[in-house]
């Protein structure tokens, strides 16, 4: 039997992403309302309050397959699921995604440098 092997931390700017809207398609697409650095082939988790609909993507952790500016597809088929909506402001927290598992980008190699304040090399 092996050891667990230690991954380093990595940057993942934000740690996670409001979510403004999602499809009911094959393949899900979430549009988020900042911009950021996520890649293809990164892991997600879904937190959906049940005030947001489309509650069966609450808990789901999915594989994000295509990025274009705000939009973000997952591999999801969200045909069947209820309508995503979002509720008035002062609402409970809003719907996030955050990065999921120990496939991150790590390894990607134009991943620019990011420092708390901006300071370092």
């Amino acid at each position: 039997m092996s050891a667990n092997t230690f991954l380093s931390p990595c940057p993942v700017i934000p740690p996670f992403l409001v979510i403004t809207n999602m499809t009911q398609a094959n393949p899900l697409v979430m549009t988020v309302s900042t911009t950021n650095n996520y890649v293809v082939g990164q892991l997600v988790y879904l937190s959906i309050p049940s005030t947001y609909g489309m509650f069966q993507a609450n808990g789901l952790t999915a594989e994000i397959i295509a990025v274009n500016g705000l939009d973000l597809t997952l591999k999801i088929d969200a045909t069947q699921f209820d309508a995503f909506v979002s509720p008035s402001v002062g609402q409970e927290q809003p719907g996030t995604a955050s990065p999921a598992g120990s496939r991150n980008i790590f390894n990607i190699s134009y991943v620019p440098f990011h420092s708390e304040g901006n300071f370092g090399n």
